[in-house]
């Protein structure tokens, strides 16, 4: 359990407060906890997060030492489908021996906390759990997406939150709809990183930081930028559900 607080007092009285019912353990200051690694510098008033430790733990753990870097999570172009599924009994039982859902499990753990850079590709590999092909595998070991997915055409949304130059809230799920179109895909892609501004903004002030000024979204779709500046009837995008008018 990591508690914090600026008042030396207010956290005293949490840590007995949990003694009187718990059997606890007082580790110091805090530079270690579920795999991710706590620097920070009273001096110079900053603090920093990381998985160094633990992304060299699933390196050693799946065999990649000797591994080389690259520039992307996933290579540029590289689609995987079901079409790559195991066919026969003799491939799944082959699958079978290798640690797919291990490996993809680790890599998750690691977008979730740190590296929003890989969630994009970690998404993708998310989709085979219950029947992953060796191209998967392969792919596993080496914004919005228009119809991403080969198998139902869906697309990809992504977001990313930045908070005093630091990455704070990212997601990139596949969306509940088939898109039309690009301007429809970055759509609703936009639609849900206001929600997430508008709930940001909430917590911010409920913790003493309200923002004063408008919240910068950047967008890079001219189609999606319109649609949102003019909400009004339009031929070509009249049948996008109401939800995403949220805007």
């Amino acid at each position: 359990m990591l508690i914090a607080s600026r008042q030396k007092a207010v956290i005293a009285s949490v840590k007995a407060g949990i003694a009187e019912k718990f059997r606890t353990k007082d580790l110091g200051k805090d530079r270690f906890i579920l795999g991710i690694e706590i620097d920070y510098d009273m001096e110079r008033r900053t603090s920093g997060i990381s998985q160094k430790a633990y992304t060299e733990s699933i390196i050693k753990k799946f065999g990649q030492e000797n591994a080389k870097s690259c520039l992307t999570p996933l290579e540029p172009g590289v689609n995987l489908t079901k079409a790559d599924e195991p066919q026969t009994e003799e491939d799944r039982a082959k699958m079978k021996s290798k640690p797919y859902r291990s490996l993809v499990g680790s890599l998750m753990y690691l977008a979730c906390g740190t590296r929003p850079g890989i969630s994009v590709a970690v998404t993708k590999l998310s989709r085979f759990l219950e029947n992953p092909g060796e191209k998967h595998w392969d792919a596993a070991y080496s914004d919005a997406d228009w119809a991403g997915n080969r198998d139902d055409r869906r697309s990809v949304s992504g977001m990313l939150l930045m908070l005093c130059g630091a990455p704070v809230v990212w997601r990139s799920t596949f969306q509940k709809t088939v898109a039309l179109s690009s301007t429809e895909a970055e759509y609703m892609a936009l639609s849900d990183c206001v929600k997430e501004c508008v709930w940001m903004r909430r917590r911010l002030k409920d913790i003493g930081a309200e923002q004063v000024e408008a919240t910068v979204i950047y967008e890079n779709n001219q189609g999606a930028m319109a649609l949102a500046k003019n909400v009004g009837y339009q031929a070509r995008t009249k049948h996008i559900d109401i939800r995403y008018h949220f805007i």
